[in-house]
């Protein structure tokens, strides 16, 4: 008889780890991390240079961080990032500015839905028990 009662509560833990493991597989993943602003930037076709004599450097330094800068001359117009950290300034045309753009509204987007997705109270508290959606 107790043998029978172990095999039978091996076989309900058994089941009960079966389970909590096919809830975790069901559970929303998480996706790859946002990327950087200077992956983006060479992923839109923007060039890379780097500051590679004391005149670029020095001239690195007094561009605004976090900033894209825009650039014209008549005729010509150009975008420019710069990472002092790396001592590197991206810069770009309006193709790749446009490309830039793009890449930016899709990960706010990715960001936005990956957030939704992730929060289980967001039913319960704001849509159930409002009788929204």
């Amino acid at each position: 008889m107790e043998k029978r009662t172990a095999s039978l509560l091996f076989i309900i833990m058994v089941g009960v780890i079966g389970i909590s493991l096919v809830g975790c597989a069901g559970a929303p993943t998480v996706t790859a991390p946002a990327k950087t602003m200077p992956e983006m930037l060479k992923e839109a076709g923007f060039k890379v240079f780097v500051a590679d004599t004391p005149q670029k450097m020095a001239h690195l330094q007094t561009c605004p961080s976090d900033t894209l800068m825009i650039h014209e001359r008549p005729g010509t117009k150009c975008y420019a990032f710069s990472d002092p950290a790396t001592k590197t300034m991206y810069v770009g045309d309006d193709a790749a500015y446009s490309r830039l753009q793009g890449l930016l509204e899709k990960q706010r987007q990715t960001i936005r839905e990956q957030r939704i997705q992730s929060d289980p109270q967001f039913w319960p508290l704001w849509v159930d028990s409002q009788g929204g959606g």
